[in-house]
């Protein structure tokens, strides 16, 4: 591969060149990108093959410039690729808030994005979640001071991503506070499925 910067007509220009495929079948699939560009391509023929990028943004010109583009080889094909975002979007989509009456748009997680969320951090960092016999725990207001702190796993996705970045067995943090000896329970947060949002 080349990637060749052309300075004066802000565009970028890069040149695959494939050879030996193992099989008829055979392809190449690619994400290139950067912060201002992606392009998904797969190459399914020998030969060199020429994939034009217009730069649109003075920043997008910068980034290229300086950073050129990142290069990501899929080790699957296509259709594998299609089969993980379909597994992907499963850990995401649903429990959407809005607390209204359709499925997706509850505030409760439904099972089968629980699941795939749970086998998530099964494999990724091999953290399992088994069902605790007991659902509800009732605790006394007067033992929760000032500092406390409630570690919350909600398997929507986005914290269990945050438990793999972090390696946290949390996806997001509460405390108490007592303000003239009022209990309140405080957060710094902006998901749509609370009706109250920011802190």
């Amino acid at each position: 591969m080349e990637l060749v910067y052309h300075n004066n007509s802000n565009s970028a220009e890069v040149i695959v060149e494939t050879k030996k495929p193992r099989s008829h079948l055979c392809s190449d699939f690619f994400l290139f990108g950067n912060t201002e560009v992606t392009h998904v391509e797969d190459f399914f023929f020998r030969g060199t093959h020429k994939l034009h990028f217009k730069l649109k943004t003075a920043d997008s010109e910068i980034d290229m410039e300086n950073f050129g583009l990142e290069t990501y080889l899929f080790c699957e094909s296509l259709r594998d690729e299609l089969l993980s975002v379909f597994t992907t979007v499963k850990a995401f989509v649903g429990g959407l808030g809005l607390h209204g009456k359709i499925p997706l748009f509850q505030p409760k997680v439904p099972d089968y994005m629980a699941n795939a969320n749970r086998e998530f951090l099964h494999w990724s960092i091999g953290f399992d979640l088994p069902e605790r016999e007991i659902q509800k725990v009732e605790i006394d207001e007067d033992m929760i001071q000032s500092g406390d702190y409630f570690a919350i796993t909600r398997l929507d996705g986005l914290d269990p991503m945050i438990m793999y970045g972090t390696g946290s067995h949390s996806g997001h943090t509460v405390m108490a506070l007592r303000f003239d000896g009022e209990l309140y329970i405080v957060e710094s947060q902006d998901a749509w499925y609370w009706p109250v949002h920011r802190i």
